[in-house]
């Protein structure tokens, strides 16, 4: 339940492994990672990027919120009928 950037920091340090061999495995740029963790250019994670992170990992693609967030939002955003389900609901 801990954001991404909280947790890639401490499974990196678990696991001995660097940010680079990480962002290789997953597949994604070591610079781009490295900013998103530091949170540098106002940049967060994407759903994408935290499937990537958490398959690398060994772990399964909605382990991160951010993931599942994103997943809730874009169902919404594809269907009316569920949002306004949510809309009377959180009123």
């Amino acid at each position: 339940m801990r954001p991404f950037v909280e947790e890639v920091p401490r499974f990196l340090t678990e696991r001995g492994l660097s940010l680079r061999a990480l962002a290789t495995a997953a597949g994604v740029d070591p610079g781009h990672l490295s900013r998103v963790l530091r949170r540098a250019a106002y940049k967060t994670p994407s759903a994408d990027l935290t499937a990537r992170v958490a398959e690398a990992l060994g772990l399964p693609p909605d382990y991160f919120p951010e993931f599942r967030e994103a997943l809730v939002i874009r169902r919404v955003q594809e269907d009316a009928e569920l949002r306004e389900r949510l809309y009377r609901r959180l009123r």
